[in-house]
């Protein structure tokens, strides 16, 4: 396979430069995602929303690095990529955390591309839709929805336990990691120039849009 980037002939030892980029760029973004949402839970319980709001953002990105990845291209809608990164990685029999916590997370991925609109854009719930958050066992969680169908009659109720989402889609990134490394030592010649163009494009996107944290001493 002959691919040309950044104006000449790409080299095995240049992609293996780049792919060890990228691929570590994706670790970061669920390395950096888990470590804040666990320092906010640290310091202030409370905050279960930002909680929520970091790993949707983390999902966000993962989704669109997944697509460009396997298909070399982002046609995508924001809600299609979105949703089939959470249909395929967390809402999976293949997701343990998922699996484990089934009822406790109790929502599809149509009901968490609504959550994640209204979290990070303060949109997305219907009228007649409401989502609790709550930690709590089975024969609370089902007082809980009686008491909240009662005192807010003609709304469909939704309780999902935050925690038991988060470590699902957290769970997700990893899937996702080894989904990757399966195309990496697949044997189909097709399969894998998708997937050099689309860790190429990447490569380009973090170049481009992403950042970095860079300690600065001023006595240096």
């Amino acid at each position: 396979m002959h691919v040309n980037f950044e104006g000449k002939e790409l080299s095995q030892t240049r992609f293996n430069e780049i792919e060890k980029y990228v691929l570590e760029y994706f670790h970061g973004i669920w390395t950096d995602v888990r470590e804040s949402i666990y320092l906010l839970r640290k310091k202030n319980s409370k905050l279960v929303k930002s909680e929520l709001s970091l790993v949707f953002i983390g999902a966000d990105a993962l989704s669109r690095f997944g697509e460009i990845v396997t298909t070399g291209k982002e046609e995508k809608t924001s809600q299609k990529r979105f949703r089939d990164w959470i249909d395929s990685f967390v809402i999976s029999e293949r997701n343990e955390a998922y699996n484990k916590h089934r009822p406790e997370i109790g929502c599809n991925s149509f009901v968490l591309w609504k959550l994640r609109n209204s979290l990070l854009h303060f949109f997305g719930l219907p009228e007649k839709e409401l989502i609790c958050f709550a930690a709590v066992d089975e024969v609370t969680r089902k007082s809980f929805k009686d008491y909240v169908v009662r005192a807010r009659p003609g709304q469909r109720l939704i309780v999902v336990n935050p925690y038991r989402l988060i470590e699902a889609v957290l769970q997700g990134f990893l899937m996702q990691t080894e989904s990757l490394m399966e195309m990496i030592k697949g044997n189909n010649d097709s399969e894998k120039e998708v997937y050099v163009k689309g860790i190429l494009k990447c490569y380009q996107i973090i170049q481009n849009e992403g950042t970095v944290h860079v300690p600065f001493n001023k006595k240096q």
